[in-house]
């Protein structure tokens, strides 16, 4: 089977193979597969952790009279499998939690019963249940969209575009099982490094930033054990697809607290654990070293006057680097990390003043179609490319056609095929993902305006939160010539919150702390509000089933009010 040849980035040649499961990938991506076998390991002496259910992994520790659970899983269900494996090992209580960090802490409700709340120490990092309840609530939309594409939730099950593992583990969402969201908060938090004794065991927290601001190691030191969100066993996901901002100097200092441990034993929430102290040693140096390396060419490369696109070419990481274990680019890149970094420290706006007012990609593509003789030409061309092997001109070429033409079909077909050449090429699951989930697109396969965001990702939100998720869904035409206030009065959570919208801007008001007037005031749930919010439920519906109560207004200006926001249904089809 022949490889995607790249001329555009650097993506190892090597040949696709088949999976288990019938995917085409590359065959790096599909060997670490194996990694993910589900097992428990026994780490040390009452340290053991369970790789292989989910994205991440579980760590257990005996105490004296429980069980100290490190993460939770991404739901009920996970965290049933895996205090299932650790009833091989004990049948003591629990008697703690520790989360690493904010996300990986949905399946706690398997381990903390309702009203057990406060029995159980629940240790973080303080910024934990903020983040849990109101993280990036203005892109969550966004943010969960992109999520589906990077974990290959709108990927088949099996066959050749199925996944065979997401980089940090096996899957993410086990749909056979499903996905029941019990995060507990917690109920002990720390701001700075502290020494503590949990079930009679020793712990230090060490609050740490990689991929969030509020992870911990939590250290062991009677056990030389570290157990981490730092080292992930693969290269690190800096410029996310997705759009996360991360900056590799947080989390490049955050290594250098897991070094000055001198760990015997690494356990990471990702990858397989690390025995020995030389090993660890090696581990931490490597992965240090290469975050290091390539944010420091990074800038070197600005400070040279480089622009984006060349130091994607400037940066290479030295061979003992590329070539370590813990750092194949099934997960991160290096290529993203250097976009990333770039747009972090720099911004949009390289060194080519002819970007600063370009002409529209609309005119760009007409202006491209025309330079190459016409539409016909640029067809012939793309094809060519892709006959070449040179998948990446391919997809690039014939996006031009496609933004001129959005149902050409041949120009479709282009794309897509080259963007699954791409995608056997890769060795990034992320990567992969991405391509695959535009190429079912382009076939019609699945539609890029599907609505993945659901209620039960808005409903546990803090009320300003879900306000402000409605806030930046103003239609400014709809609203140029309203000025008009709406209170929101949330049963369930006895708050009284609202939007002004104001000649096309609309702004939270907090009604416990203003004397602002509603013109219009309705009464509902978080849960209802969310129904709505998420097209769930229509508001002409909600109002007939008594979701929604009117208490100030008229049903036409309540109805006018939210026909101003987007993706909010109004009448029933």
């Amino acid at each position: 089977m022949a490889l995607a040849k790249n001329q555009l980035t650097d993506v190892n040649e090597t040949i696709a193979k088949i999976g288990p499961k019938g995917e085409v990938a590359n065959t790096k991506l599909i060997e670490h597969s194996k990694k993910f076998k589900k097992r428990l390991v026994k780490i040390t002496d009452g340290v053991y952790q369970v790789i292989g259910v989910g994205l991440a992994n579980t760590t257990m520790i005996e105490g004296k009279n429980g069980m100290i659970i490190i993460d939770t899983g991404d739901g009920i269900e996970e965290a049933e499998e895996h205090l299932e494996m650790f009833r091989k090992i004990t049948d003591k209580p629990v008697s703690a939690i520790i989360y690493t960090h904010w996300h990986y802490t949905v399946g706690t409700r398997a381990y903390v019963p309702e009203g057990q709340e406060d029995s159980i120490e629940i240790w973080s990092h303080e910024l934990v249940d903020a983040n849990v309840s109101a993280n990036n609530v203005d892109l969550k939309q966004t943010h969960i969209k992109k999520a589906f594409t990077q974990f290959g939730l709108s990927l088949p099950p099996k066959g050749p575009d199925a996944f065979p593992n997401l980089a940090l583990g096996s899957y993410y969402i086990d749909f056979e099982k499903g996905r029941t969201r019990g995060y507990v908060k917690p109920n002990r938090t720390v701001s700075k490094a502290c020494k503590t004794v949990i079930d009679g065991i020793n712990v230090k927290l060490i609050p740490t930033i990689s991929d969030t601001n509020d992870g911990l190691i939590i250290w062991l030191p009677d056990k030389g054990v570290a157990i981490n969100n730092l080292l992930w066993g693969v290269f690190p996901n800096i410029g996310a697809l997705r759009g996360d901002t991360r900056d590799p100097k947080n989390w490049i200092n955050s290594i250098k607290e897991l070094r000055a441990l001198k760990p015997t034993y690494i356990i990471g929430v990702h990858g397989v654990p690390i025995f020995g102290s030389e090993e660890s040693e090696k581990a931490i140096e490597e992965y240090h070293d290469a975050m290091q390396f390539v944010y420091d060419q990074t800038v070197r490369g600005i400070n040279l006057g480089f622009s984006p696109e060349d130091l994607v070419e400037f940066v290479k990481l030295p061979s003992h680097l590329k070539n370590s274990p813990i750092l194949q680019p099934f997960y991160g890149e290096v290529e993203n990390f250097v976009r990333g970094t770039y747009a972090y420290l720099i911004g949009w706006y390289g060194n080519d003043t002819a970007t600063i007012h370009p002409v529209s990609k609309k005119v760009e593509a007409e202006k491209i179609i025309n330079g190459f003789g016409g539409l016909e030409k640029v067809l012939q061309e793309a094809q060519k490319a892709y006959n070449n092997l040179e998948f990446a001109w391919a997809a690039q070429l014939i996006t031009y056609v496609l933004k001129l033409y959005p149902d050409h079909n041949i120009a479709r077909q282009i794309k897509a095929q080259a963007l699954r050449k791409l995608a056997e090429a890769t060795p990034s699951s992320i990567t992969r993902n991405f391509y695959l989930t535009q190429v079912l697109e382009l076939e019609g396969k699945i539609s890029p305006n599907v609505r993945v965001i659901k209620s039960e990702n808005i409903s546990s939100l803090k009320p300003d939160a879900i306000m402000n998720f409605l806030r930046v869904k103003i239609d400014p035409v709809k609203s140029e010539n309203v000025n008009q206030v709406m209170l929101v009065s949330l049963t369930d959570s006895k708050d009284e919150i609202g939007l002004q919208v104001r000649k096309g801007l609309a702004e939270v008001v907090n009604f416990s702390t203003s004397s602002i007037t509603p013109d219009l005031t309705i009464k509902t749930t978080c849960k209802d509000l969310s129904q709505l919010l998420t097209c769930e439920i229509t508001l002409e519906n909600a109002l007939t089933l008594g979701n929604i109560t009117i208490i100030k207004g008229r049903k036409e200006e309540v109805t006018n009010f939210l026909a101003m926001f987007d993706e909010i249904l109004i009448e029933n089809d």
